[in-house]
């Protein structure tokens, strides 16, 4: 089962399939808010804080990568 939402895989391979640098969380950021994807990227933020989860989203972008091939 996916620990990641189908909607925030989605949003990743968007960013990758766009020539997004997938190994900066900064570039993906930007390209999600020149989207208008706020929500998507709260999902990366630990709960409570504002501290970016760099983990989280690694995880996210390896279970993206996986589901590609």
């Amino acid at each position: 089962m996916s620990k990641t939402p189908e909607n925030i895989l989605a949003k990743l391979s968007d960013a990758n399939h766009a020539g997004i640098d997938m190994k900066s969380p900064k570039a993906v950021v930007t390209f999600l808010l020149s989207q208008g994807e706020k929500e998507s990227i709260l999902f990366f933020y630990k709960p409570g804080s504002v501290e970016f989860d760099f983990d989280k989203y690694d995880a996210a972008v390896a279970e993206m990568n996986e589901k590609k091939n």
